[in-house]
């Protein structure tokens, strides 16, 4: 089926030259507007208020994750560099006020408490998360969890638009939409995927008996000759497997054939992602 293209449907409220040519902004969150959307859909919402709550989820989470692109580093910044960090402030504000306005504008004002919740929710699991970072008292699953938690919190609020069977499994499938989200992303980034938080491949190196010398380089974040050595490209290529697997059976149910129709473009285009890196895996050995 025809796929729903969040980035066509939020263009309007984002594309503005002045952010286009001094700055970047983070890609949207396309696997979990795609769910919201596929699963609104399958509730018989009308079309106008599926598309007006995934633009605004979309904005929601894109004035989030825009903020954490900004630079905290401290020292001199070239005047390019100020305006682009000058730019994403002001953007990822501007965002979450034209959340807000449109919500009001369609009287939802219930949704504009749960969303503004949630959002605050998030800010407080990101410090906590800061904080163990710093204290280096984070396991490998630990950051894991956190980085699903972070990016499922704003999506959870939608529960109550869904009756069973869908109700009962909202939040199991969001978490494993989630959890596919972000394997596929470390697989894809590496030693960068969680920025400050560094990654699933740094804390799960330094949870294993490994020598004196090899935590020196992970600390130091040069331990890509290390990913192979202790094998964790295929570990997480393991958990890719598992948490696509866990979406097809929580849609393999008779009264969900509606969702999983919508979602078949999402379903498919994981599908390659799975297969994209099990090819790397072999070609390695």
């Amino acid at each position: 089926m025809k796929k729903y293209r969040v980035a066509d449907a939020a263009a309007p409220f984002v594309q503005y030259d002045m952010i286009q040519q001094h700055t970047e902004l983070p890609a949207y969150a396309e696997p979990r507007l795609q769910l919201l959307f596929g699963a609104l859909r399958s509730s018989k919402i009308n079309m106008e208020r599926s598309e007006l709550y995934n633009i605004v989820t979309a904005l929601v989470q894109l004035g989030m994750d825009t903020h954490d692109l900004i630079d905290t580093e401290t020292g001199q910044r070239t005047e390019e560099q100020m305006r682009s960090r000058q730019l994403k402030i002001l953007a990822g504000d501007y965002f979450s006020a034209r959340f807000y306005h449109l919500l009001a504008k369609a009287g939802e004002v219930e949704l504009i408490g749960l969303l503004s919740k949630a959002v605050a929710d998030v800010n407080r699991m990101k410090v906590n998360l800061y904080e163990k970072v710093q204290a280096a008292s984070l396991s490998a699953e630990d950051y894991l969890s956190s980085r699903i938690n972070l990016k499922s919190e704003i999506f959870q609020p939608f529960k109550r638009f869904f009756e069973d069977p869908l109700s009962s499994i909202w939040e199991e499938l969001l978490h494993y939409v989630s959890r596919f989200e972000v394997i596929y992303e470390e697989l894809k980034d590496g030693i960068e995927a969680g920025g400050y938080a560094r990654s699933f491949a740094y804390w799960s190196l330094l949870g294993m008996t490994i020598t004196a010398e090899e935590k020196i380089s992970i600390k130091q974040n040069e331990y890509e000759h290390l990913l192979e050595k202790y094998k964790i490209q295929s570990f997480m290529l393991d958990k890719l497997h598992t948490a696509h697997e866990a979406i097809h059976r929580l849609l393999d149910h008779e009264q969900l054939s509606g969702l999983k129709h919508e979602l078949q473009s999402l379903t498919e285009e994981m599908a390659i992602k799975v297969a994209k890196y099990s090819r790397k895996r072999v070609e390695a050995q």
